[in-house]
């Protein structure tokens, strides 16, 4: 999910494994996240939780340290873990890439996600195609002249920003990008401003469920010279303040006491499978 673009700190919502939010001190671990991507972080009952809190509270119990969340706009937590001033961790869904590892270290990659269009249900045949997986996708071409929405400094971001640039399978289409600070607020927005969304699998299919209004399907790229088609995806990691050696080495140690089924567990919990 994720990129650097201008900042917006939001209002603070503080969610501490059962703790109350203490001030800045050693024994304190101040997470940067941003709640709307669920099932890795949201808002419960006044509390963020997710598979991302559900981790870095196992990374505090490791470390004895208290465990503080704090809501930020996604697009500051990059640059804000770098500095390493008010926070030495982001955990939000975030993807690795080249750009972003100048700035941070990253974590084992602990989850892989295909991108996905959000797209009006009236409109489906516009932009389904069955592909060589012999399933329901939607081609980048399909979005030709469109205006896609989403959520400012994600994956989806970097990646529709390549596709527009020259050279870019929707160069020259008459395509354009409408960013939004948050994933509902640009899914409400299909029909009025936007024609379709681009996020992350999970967040899509919990965004899209129990609205007849709309559906979703993964984004793929279309395979050349009798190629298979390809899927649009990317892999999450915890971002962590260059240096911070214990600090990534227990985030470390967590994620492969968790594993691959440890880790679809959490998910499947959130998604209450």
């Amino acid at each position: 999910m994720k990129k650097f673009l201008i900042s917006m700190a939001t209002a603070a919502v503080v969610a501490t494994a059962g703790l109350s939010m203490a001030g800045c001190s050693q024994n304190v671990l101040t997470v940067y996240t941003e709640s709307g991507f669920a099932p890795f972080e949201y808002v419960s009952n006044g509390q963020i939780v997710g598979v991302d809190v559900d981790i870095m509270n196992m990374v505090g119990k490791k470390l004895g340290k208290k465990v503080v969340f704090e809501n930020v706009g996604f697009d500051t937590i990059i640059d804000a873990v770098s500095e390493g001033k008010l926070t030495n961790v982001g955990a939000a869904g975030i993807s690795v890439t080249e750009e972003r590892k100048e700035k941070v270290d990253f974590s084992t990659e602990y989850y892989t996600a295909n991108l996905y269009v959000i797209y009006p249900a009236a409109e489906a045949s516009t932009y389904e195609s069955t592909t060589t997986d012999n399933v329901t996708g939607v081609y980048w071409e399909a979005m030709a002249g469109k205006t896609i929405g989403i959520q400012g400094g994600t994956t989806a971001d970097l990646f529709l920003g390549d596709e527009l640039a020259e050279g870019g399978l929707l160069s020259g289409t008459g395509a354009s990008k409408t960013s939004f600070q948050s994933l509902s607020v640009a899914v409400a927005d299909i029909g009025l401003n936007t024609n379709v969304v681009i996020i992350d699998e999970l967040p899509a299919q919990q965004l899209v469920a129990g609205k007849d209004n709309l559906k979703c399907a993964p984004l793929y790229y279309k395979g050349q010279n009798d190629a298979a088609d390809e899927l649009a995806c990317d892999t999450y990691a915890i971002a962590v303040t260059k240096g911070q050696t214990e600090l990534l080495n227990a985030i470390n140690a967590v994620l492969e006491e968790l594993g691959a089924d440890g880790i679809q567990e959490l998910v499947n919990n959130h998604l209450g499978i």
